[in-house]
């Protein structure tokens, strides 16, 4: 296969490429070219993950493994921040935890990883949490016919699926962040990820909001009365030792940052794009500073409306990224999901506005409720380039700069509830396989 992919002239080599970047994009493009290996790697794209290899023993403690697609420093996000301070949560109470990495090897180093637990955990001496591979063919991972799982993605619970039957508990915990079957349009993906849905699982959801919109859709147990009452919900915490309004605010610009991010079509950049260019040419953004980040590859720098220009901001660690909403006044950060999304909640406690979109029962009041620095409206360019402006006016009325949010300010207070439900439910799983 892979001779036959680097044999192909450039031009297809080129169209390869732009699959691996975005295949539900590019995908139709196939039509023009009858290359066996061009369609071979639109199967490949499906679900963009490799079967687990994996060899299953009898010997051993059970040991949770919480999966994740790749683990690495530039993708230490909100997502996978999250999964990796609940395993160690986990960890602490006395669970076998390992992360195991399911489409590459981490590309990790273990010393900048354990001071990151650290920090996520705010503990100096965090419990050791292995990360190992279950995508070398060459090297199987062991694992326990007892082992217990944690999908923390859609392509992670397809990848579990075949394994399920061989195992003692033919169960698993499914970290839900998001409603990722919406992440693709109605394809094969879309299908796949529905599928998971319908799977034996025990929900885990971030967020109260995502779960009340997921446990009323149709798909698959997800109106089943008995995954309610198996679900463990938890908010997400907005750390007050980052995210806070500055000590002092000396004279400078006014700022927008626009949590710009083209290839995640939830955010809806263009969008954003159009409301942005319609609502920096008002007066209220006279003289104003716009700058974007979110996206690791950055956008280039884009005409606004009224003379202005969208510059893109360096790619900054966690504290850097605090420190940039901080010195901002307005957000504007859409989000087409259930999801509140974490810039959105991060910025009102740092005291500035965040510009939003209501979206199902993410309502403008349910928005609000979490904070008065919110501005919310319908995801609609005009709506959203009103919502900025009256951002802007409520800056410039000498509003005072405050946290307002009714989350949770440490992540203990959410996440070790969860924890201990989790690894109790992991003790029941396990005594009943050893019955």
């Amino acid at each position: 296969m892979m001779n036959s992919l680097r044999a192909l002239p450039a031009k297809l080599s080129r169209q390869i490429s732009l699959l691996r970047r975005d295949p539900e994009r590019f995908g139709h493009n196939l039509l023009q070219f009858t290359d066996p290996a061009l369609f071979e790697q639109r199967l490949l794209d499906v679900m963009n993950a490799v079967p687990l290899h994996l060899r299953i023993t009898q010997a051993g403690p059970p040991t949770l493994n919480i999966l994740n697609p790749a683990l690495t420093r530039e993708g230490m996000t909100g997502g996978p921040n999250t999964i990796i301070n609940l395993g160690l949560r986990i960890a602490r109470l006395g669970v076998p935890v390992r992360l195991v990495t399911t489409v590459a090897t981490s590309t990790l180093e273990p010393d900048w990883f354990r001071r990151h637990a650290a920090q996520l955990l705010g503990d100096a001496n965090p419990p050791e949490l292995p990360i190992i591979s279950a995508a070398e063919p060459a090297r199987p991972l062991e694992i326990g016919w007892r082992d217990v799982f944690v999908a923390t993605h859609w392509t992670t619970a397809q990848q579990l699926k075949p394994l399920l039957p061989r195992m003692a508990v033919p169960q698993f915990f499914y970290l839900l962040q998001e409603y990722e079957a919406a992440f693709h349009a109605w394809s094969s993906n879309h299908a796949l990820a529905l599928e998971t849905y319908g799977l034996d699982f025990w929900p885990v959801f971030n967020e109260a909001l995502l779960a009340e919109y997921m446990l009323a859709q149709p798909e698959g147990r997800l109106r089943d009365p008995v995954l309610r009452e198996r679900a463990t919900i938890f908010e997400p915490a907005i750390e007050e030792r980052l995210f806070h309004p500055p000590a002092d605010a000396p004279p400078r610009r006014k700022r927008l940052l626009f949590y710009a991010r083209p290839s995640n079509s939830r955010n809806l950049f263009g969008l954003a794009m159009l409301a942005l260019r319609q609502a920096s040419a008002a007066p209220e953004f006279a003289g104003w500073e716009f700058l974007s980040i979110g996206g690791r590859g950055g956008v280039p720098p884009l005409a606004l409306g009224g003379g202005h220009r969208l510059n893109p901001a360096p790619w900054l660690d966690y504290e850097g990224y605090a420190r940039s909403l901080r010195e901002a006044d307005v957000l504007l950060c859409p989000m087409l999901s259930p999801h509140t999304s974490y810039p959105v909640l991060e910025m009102a406690a740092s005291g500035g506005l965040a510009v939003t979109n209501s979206f199902a029962n993410k309502t403008p009041a349910a928005l609000e409720a979490l904070s008065d620095n919110i501005v919310a409206r319908a995801p609609t360019i005009e709506a959203m380039a009103e919502g900025l402006i009256a951002a802007a006016r409520m800056t410039h009325a000498g509003r005072p700069r405050r946290a307002s949010i009714n989350l949770p300010r440490d992540w203990a207070a959410t996440l070790d509830p969860a924890a201990r439900r989790m690894a109790g439910i992991f003790a029941e799983m396990t005594a009943r396989a050893d019955a």
